[in-house]
């Protein structure tokens, strides 16, 4: 089948979303490090709008995870960022709050990880070192929790999004957990609608099958998890994939072709112009492809 019904996508949601309720702490703990792909996408939002990062900057972050993008834009942001953080993972985003002193570059996940900062007020500073490396701009974060991908299914998400009022809106680590197009392209769409004239959209597609070791266990994991769960047959690029040696734990992930984020990208319901399209991330640099947009009008 090309495409699920109602029921069969709860289901598919349900795995992911138990599966973060269990193994938050441990994810997190291998999800600390900033992607490479993102200096390359910030750069290119830069490179559009130069005076951006030396401004009070409002971003949207769906999917936030442990909020790891958001310390990353506070320590390239000369001006204070001012967030609203939307996920359905409370323990998730706690596990991402940093203590003084902590390296936020302990470890890296490649491409795989949903969406790090304080769910208070402001962000805990990192100490200085000799160098004297610049703190991080003050963050001022609003969390809501909530079931995007439920939130898709009853399409209600917009009633949720700071309409019109972000400078940048992001999508990291999230998208391959829809199971539908159309759950993905309204998503693209609210991101468009959140930003204001100008904003920019800055998404990623995880492409776990370039990975050879990730694209055997999938196929091996995905046939043991439908059986197990009763799902019906998958449409293409669907998978469901475990979490190192748990047993019963499964998050539903699919991978994106450069034909599908074409049409993607192509479908705004809004004006918008593409930056720039990359690879990047991974051992090969080539597990998560970026695609940063402006909206135009």
């Amino acid at each position: 089948p090309m495409s699920y019904d109602s029921d069969t996508l709860r289901r598919l949601n349900a795995l992911t979303t138990d599966f973060y309720a269990q193994k938050a702490a441990s994810f997190s703990a291998t999800r600390q490090a900033p992607w490479d792909g993102w200096d390359r996408a910030l750069a290119a939002v830069a490179a559009a709008d130069p005076d951006l990062l030396g401004r009070p900057l409002r971003l949207l972050d769906l999917g936030c995870g442990n909020l790891r993008f958001e310390r990353f834009l506070a320590e390239r942001s000369a001006g204070p960022l001012s967030v609203i953080a939307l996920d359905n993972c409370g323990p998730l985003v706690a596990a991402g709050t940093p203590h003084a002193g902590e390296d936020s570059r302990a470890d890296a996940g490649a491409g795989d990880g949903k969406g790090t900062t304080s769910r208070g007020a402001q962000t805990a500073r990192p100490a200085e070192t000799a160098q004297h490396v610049p703190a991080p701009a003050p963050v001022t974060l609003e969390f809501r929790s909530l079931d995007i991908a439920d939130a898709l299914i009853d399409d209600d998400l917009e009633r949720h999004l700071p309409l019109g009022t972000c400078d940048m809106a992001a999508a990291f680590g999230f998208m391959h957990h829809l199971a539908s197009p159309a759950q993905r392209r309204a998503l693209l769409d609210g991101l468009a609608k959140a930003v204001r004239p100008g904003g920019f959209l800055l998404v990623s597609f995880w492409q776990f099958l370039r990975d050879g070791r990730i694209a055997a266990k999938a196929a091996a994991v995905t046939d043991r998890g439908r059986e197990t769960h009763g799902l019906p047959a998958f449409a293409p690029g669907d998978y469901l994939l475990g979490w190192q040696h748990a047993e019963d734990v499964y998050r539903f992930c699919h991978h994106a072709t450069d034909g599908e984020i074409d049409g993607l990208v192509a479908g705004f319901s809004l004006p918008c112009r593409e930056i720039i399209r990359f690879s990047a991330d991974g051992r090969h640099g080539n597990l998560n492809r970026y695609v940063v947009l402006q909206r135009l009008l």
